[in-house]
C-alpha cells in the first residue's frame, strides 16, 4: 500500500504530532507499506528525499514553534503518478488542505487524525476574537474538516463524542498513537542522568514532560508542587520540554520560593526523554486539554505512576496506574505525597502503569490503521 502523509509539523520538531507520526510511519513500513510524508522544512538540515518531501516554512508571527507552510512544491507534480492508495492528514491547517484537495484530485481516499482539541488552542491566534474562536474551531478546524474525509481517527472514546456533538457524521474510529515498547526500554543509564542535574540519589523526583505552553496547566503544578515541597523531603520537580510560558514558570518557581528544586531540561531527544522518565519516581501531568497524552502513555509504560486532573482523554489512559484528582491543587499535591511517601502505594502503582503501557502497541495500532485503509479501498482486511 503506498500512503501519503500530510502534516504542519515533523522532526526534528518535537511534539505529540510529530511522535505520532513517526511511530506511525516506522510500523507501517515494518509493514511492508510504502509511505511518503509531506511537511515542513524548518532549517537548513531539513532537506527533502524520497520519503520526506519538504515545504517551505516560517514561524508563526505569534508562536514561533508552530511553522506557516507554504503549499507549494515541484515535488507536487509527481503525487499523481505515483498513485497513492491513502492520503493521511494530520493537520486541519495548510498541509491538511493541501492534502485534501490532492485527494480530492487524485479520487483517493482520504482520513485525519484528530490530533488536538482546537478549543483550547486558540487563543494562541490573538488576531482571533475570543467570542469568535469556538465557532472557528467549530466550523474550521473540527467539524467541516473532519466531514471533508472519508475517516477520521480520535485517541479517545471522549473526543469521538465531542466530534458527534460538534456534528462531525463522518466514520469515526478510535485508534490511540501506540508506543514501541522495544525502543522505550532501550533508554541510557538513569543515574547517569541524575548526575548531569545534580539530583541526588535520595532525592525524590517529580517530572512532567510535554510543551511548557498554557495550555498544559504547568502554572498549577508549581503550585502544588510547593505544597508538596513542605511535606516531603529532598523532592525535586524536572520539567521536561520548552515553550513561550517558561519564563512566566521561572517567575514563579522563584516567587514561591522553589527555583533551586525545579529543573528545566528544555527539549531533549526523543530517547533522552525515555532516560529521564526513568530517572523520576512520579509522573505529575496537570494538563486539562489533551486528546490523549502520548508522553503520559511512554511514562506509564516505564513504570511510572502518574497523577493527573480527571479532564478530557487523559482520564481515559488513567484507567490505573496511578491517581486522576479534581482540578484543585489540594486534592492533587495531596496524591503526588501519596506516592512518594507510601512505598507499598508506589509499588502497587508502578505494576499497574506497566500493564497499562503494554496495552498501547505500536504494532497494533498500525494494524488497526491498515485495516480501516483497506476497508477505504473496498478489500476485505
Amino acid at each position: 500500500m503506498k500512503i501519503a502523509i500530510f502534516t504542519d509539523t515533523y522532526l526534528p520538531q518535537i511534539n505529540g504530532v510529530a511522535i505520532s507520526t513517526q511511530t506511525f510511519v516506522r510500523e507501517f513500513e515494518k509493514l511492508g507499506h510504502h509511505v511518503v510524508i509531506l511537511g515542513p522544512k524548518v532549517d537548513k538540515t531539513t532537506t527533502s528525499s524520497g520519503k520526506i518531501w519538504r515545504f517551505k516554512s516560517m514561524p508563526f508571527p505569534f508562536q514561533p514553534e508552530y511553522r506557516i507552510i507554504s503549499p507549494l512544491s515541484r515535488k507536487l507534480r509527481m503525487f499523481g503518478r505515483l498513485k497513492f492508495d491513502i492520503v493521511h492528514i494530520q493537520t486541519p491547517f495548510f498541509m491538511g488542505h493541501l492534502g485534501q484537495y490532492m485527494a480530492w484530485k487524485h479520487k483517493i481516499p482520504t482520513v485525519h487524525t484528530y490530533h488536538t482539541f482546537w478549543a483550547e488552542y486558540l487563543h494562541y491566534f490573538p488576531l482571533i476574537p475570543k467570542r469568535l474562536r469556538q465557532t472557528i474551531d467549530l466550523l474550521l478546524l473540527s467539524k467541516n474538516f473532519c466531514n471533508r474525509c472519508d475517516h477520521v481517527f480520535v485517541p479517545t472514546d471522549q473526543i469521538q463524542e465531542k466530534l458527534i456533538e460538534y456534528g462531525v457524521t463522518s466514520p469515526l474510529t478510535v485508534l490511540p498513537t501506540g508506543i514501541d515498547l522495544e525502543q522505550i526500554g532501550q533508554h541510557s543509564d538513569p543515574k547517569e542522568f541524575r548526575a548531569k542535574y545534580h539530583i541526588a540519589e535520595t532525592d525524590r523526583v517529580l517530572i512532567f514532560v510535554g510543551r511548557l505552553g498554557q495550555e498544559k496547566n504547568v502554572h498549577f503544578l508549581l503550585q502544588a508542587f510547593y505544597q508538596v515541597q513542605s511535606r516531603v523531603k529532598n523532592c525535586k520537580l524536572l520539567l521536561v520540554g520548552d515553550g513561550p510560558e517558561r519564563g512566566s514558570l521561572t517567575s514563579l518557581a522563584t516567587e514561591l520560593g522553589i527555583i533551586d528544586s525545579v529543573i528545566m531540561t528544555g527539549y531533549l531527544p526523543h530517547s533522552k526523554v525515555f532516560t529521564a522518565y526513568a530517572a523520576a519516581d512520579v509522573i505529575a501531568f496537570p494538563s486539562k486539554t489533551e486528546t490523549q497524552g502520548l508522553s503520559l502513555l511512554e511514562g506509564l509504560a516505564l513504570g511510572k505512576p502518574a497523577v493527573c486532573i480527571n479532564e478530557l482523554g487523559v482520564k481515559h489512559i488513567l484507567t490505573k496506574g496511578g491517581f486522576l484528582t479534581a482540578d484543585s491543587i489540594d486534592d492533587y499535591s495531596d496524591r503526588l505525597v501519596e506516592l512518594l511517601t507510601h512505598p507499598k502505594i508506589l509499588a502497587e502503582k508502578q505494576q499497574e502503569a506497566i500493564e497499562r503501557g503494554k496495552e498501547f502497541s505500536a504494532s497494533e495500532m498500525a494494524k488497526r490503521a491498515i485495516a480501516v485503509y483497506t476497508s477505504l479501498l473496498g478489500a476485505p482486511s
